[in-house]
């Protein structure tokens, strides 16, 4: 299940070695799309993901193709993973309902509330790394099962602000998308001098 897609900047819940992200599995007929991104280790190394993600069946037919840069299907890219449109599934046609629990414990708000959770659920996942970025120098791409790109995102942290983020526990919350754009010689030496830092702490 989805873990808390509100909070930006929360560590992905999934697995390391997961190949293949559905929040749940063997519940709906699929398509098998295909992710690739980013990440930033706990050291500062920049590393590339490639997950299969299980959309619901119908997705291929109603999304369009897209160019980097362009959003399509894909609503944000996060620390933690992806989301997908949720009205995408309106436009297929999804039926939530034979996922709901009617768990009162766990949905004191009754169907309505479930019913939200499992929307998010189908369509917010969690990806493996420690802190995925997405930005025009390393873009997040989502591509359908016949490898047509449908989705992607530039316009959340860049690597350097990765590496601020876990440089600065934290504390620094910032993209620096701007200054990739408007000074690429002095981001990339801020890249460097970041990095040597993370190496630094780690050999302590």
């Amino acid at each position: 299940m989805v873990r808390d897609a509100g909070n930006i900047l929360r560590c992905s819940s999934a697995a390391p070695d997961t190949k293949v992200v559905n929040n749940y599995p063997g519940r709906y007929p699929t398509e098998d799309w295909q992710a690739r991104y980013w990440t930033v280790t706990e050291g500062g190394d920049l590393q590339e993901g490639v997950v299969a993600v299980e959309l619901p069946r119908g997705c291929t037919a109603a999304c369009l193709e897209v160019e980097v840069g362009q959003s399509g299907c894909v609503h944000r890219v996060r620390r933690w993973g992806f989301a997908c449109y949720v009205s995408l599934l309106e436009e297929i046609g999804f039926d939530p309902a034979p996922l709901l629990t009617h768990d009162q414990e766990r949905f004191p708000g009754g169907d309505d509330q479930e019913l939200l959770q499992v929307m998010i659920g189908v369509t917010h996942f969690d990806l493996p790394g420690h802190f995925i970025i997405a930005s025009q120098e390393h873009p997040f791409l989502l591509f359908d099962p016949r490898g047509t790109l449908k989705g992607s995102h530039t316009s959340w942290y860049t690597y350097l602000g990765a590496l601020a983020y876990l440089a600065s526990d934290g504390r620094v919350k910032a993209s620096f998308q701007q200054l990739w754009r408007e000074n690429e010689g002095l981001y990339q030496e801020a890249v460097r001098f970041l990095m040597g830092a993370l190496r630094r702490e780690e050999g302590e």
